[in-house]
């Protein structure tokens, strides 16, 4: 089991051609799989914004993922921020709109 001091949040601002390529899903299905807890948006700006509570080592597989993104994606950068866990969520959801 996790220990709680392993444990983190991450704010992360992904960019590139994010939007339209099914990039939320594919964050959300990554994330699911690392069991974290957060939620996946796309940004008026095109990025896509990604917060995440986990085991640190969890939350750095999916900033690898993030900069690679899926298929027909083309990741240009990820802003990665890192703090202490706010336990906000109970699972991973993509937001809509």
């Amino acid at each position: 089991m996790t220990e709680p001091s392993d444990r983190a949040y991450l704010r992360a601002v992904v960019r590139g051609r994010v939007q339209g390529v099914g990039f939320r899903w594919w964050v959300h299905e990554l994330a699911r799989t690392l069991e974290l807890v957060g939620r996946v948006s796309n940004q008026p700006n095109g990025a896509v914004l990604v917060m995440a509570e986990g085991s640190r080592a969890d939350l750095e597989k999916l900033v690898e993922g993030l900069s690679v993104g899926p298929r027909h994606a083309a990741v240009t950068g990820v802003e990665a921020e890192w703090s202490t866990p706010r336990h906000r969520w109970r699972r991973f959801a993509i937001d809509h709109g």
